[in-house]
């Protein structure tokens, strides 16, 4: 049976599921005609949520000319004023990207204010740059937001060509403001940052000058500009100080510079290794440098118990690779004390097991102090979940295990020798090593 008749006689026979099914196969084999098209088109009003969703994913997904008859049938709808079905139309229309744009940009001037800018703001997000000439005129639209979604459209594209414009709108309209200096921002030009760097020091106002410095932390790609910033940093508050941190290590990151707080500076790490900002804790940790002190250490401990894998990593290949047996020391120490202290025990394999991926680079003292020192806070631990860990400093260095193991159970008392045993019982080691 012709695939759209079926659709047709499934919805007027109200068989929802056997629809779905059929929108769902038709889609997984990608065998659309013209006249399927159009019926899923009509679809996405259905009074089914379920047969809604299956014909807007199924319509999300054309490619070519079917895109392109899909756009033509669902852009009207942006005139709707059912809120659902203007939206539904929209993320269509979004997801089909280019060849939605041109049925787009024939309603960027439209009488009502409220669909020019659903059409700018849709064609922002498709990123059609060729239409950019189309935009142009809703800077001077008489409607705020609709020169609001006109400026983000544009920053999205990275449209040169309207920085003076958009300098213009920042001198002569207030709210239009942090509108323009993200705009700009995304431009990231020589001329765009240079007026971000000349409105900074010349803003007043502590929310725009946050806005105007991560701005600048989106696109920039040269130093200087970190410098001129950071220079900046006894000028201004806290709270701004910080935002500057986090751009200036953005930056510097980028770049592959280095980029390390004075210490008279460094508690503004410590500030920011705090923060409920992800950007900003990293900003902190990077801004710590390569050698650590240990009054570091109680801020980074702070990073590290968020759990996040990449800043995880972040801080042991510089703890490993650049750091002295001393420092290593005093940090497995504070991070068993935070591990019994949030009662972890058991979870300190998942950060632990992150040092095979350094291991091979990190210098031989600093091995024999990573193995020492985490023996011994195991045995204050005296878990026998921590038997993982013991496996895992085995597979990373078996002989200064060892070493390290038979020195422990010297040493120990009854009670710890009888723990040292269970340990490497449950690891799977022989406690004859211990004899040996």
């Amino acid at each position: 049976m012709d695939k759209a008749l079926l659709i047709k006689e499934l919805n007027e026979a109200d068989d929802t599921t056997l629809l779905i099914e059929t929108i769902i196969s038709i889609a997984q084999t990608n065998d659309f005609d013209e006249d399927v098209v159009k019926s899923l088109c009509e679809l996405i009003t259905h009074d089914d949520s379920g047969v809604r969703d299956v014909a807007v994913r199924a319509l999300c997904d054309l490619k070519g000319d079917f895109a392109r008859l899909a756009s033509e049938i669902i852009a009207p709808n942006i005139l709707s004023k059912n809120v659902e079905l203007r939206n539904t139309a929209g993320d269509i229309l979004a997801h089909l990207g280019e060849a939605s744009a041109e049925f787009l940009s024939s309603y960027l001037d439209n009488p009502d204010p409220d669909v020019r800018k659903f059409a700018c703001d849709l064609l922002g997000l498709i990123n059609t740059r060729h239409l950019a000439h189309k935009i142009y005129p809703l800077l001077d639209d008489p409607d705020e937001n609709v020169v609001q979604a006109a400026i983000e459209a544009l920053g999205n594209y990275q449209d040169e060509s309207i920085i003076e414009k958009l300098v213009k709108i920042y001198n002569t309209k207030e709210d239009q403001k942090p509108n323009v200096i993200e705009a700009l921002g995304k431009i990231g030009s020589r001329k765009a940052i240079d007026f971000l760097i000349f409105a900074l020091t010349d803003e007043k106002d502590d929310f725009l000058k946050t806005e105007i410095i991560d701005a600048l932390s989106i696109n920039c790609d040269d130093i200087e500009v970190a410098r001129q910033l950071f220079s900046k940093i006894d000028e201004v508050s806290e709270t701004i100080q910080i935002i500057i941190l986090k751009t200036v290590a953005a930056i510097s990151f980028r770049l592959g510079e280095e980029f390390v707080l004075p210490d008279n500076l460094r508690y503004l790490a410590y500030k920011a290794l705090f923060d409920d900002d992800d950007d900003i804790r990293a900003a902190g940790l990077i801004a710590l440098g390569n050698v650590f002190i240990k009054d570091d250490i109680p801020s980074i401990m702070n990073e590290i118990f968020k759990g996040n894998n990449d800043t995880q990593s972040f801080v042991l290949e510089k703890l490993l690779k650049y750091n002295s047996p001393e420092l290593i020391k005093e940090f497995f120490k504070a991070f068993y004390n935070e591990i019994i202290n949030r009662s972890m025990i058991g979870c300190d394999i998942d950060f632990l097991s992150l040092l095979t991926y350094f291991w091979d680079e990190t210098p031989e003292n600093n091995k024999y102090i990573v193995i020492d020192g985490i023996f011994d806070n195991l045995i204050v631990c005296k878990s026998i979940e921590c038997s993982t860990v013991v496996e895992l400093l085995f597979k990373l260095d078996s002989q200064k295990s060892s070493a390290k193991i038979k020195k422990l159970f010297e040493i120990s008392d009854d009670n710890n020798k009888e723990f040292i045993e269970e340990l490497l019982h449950n690891a799977g080691i022989e406690k004859s090593l211990l004899s040996g």
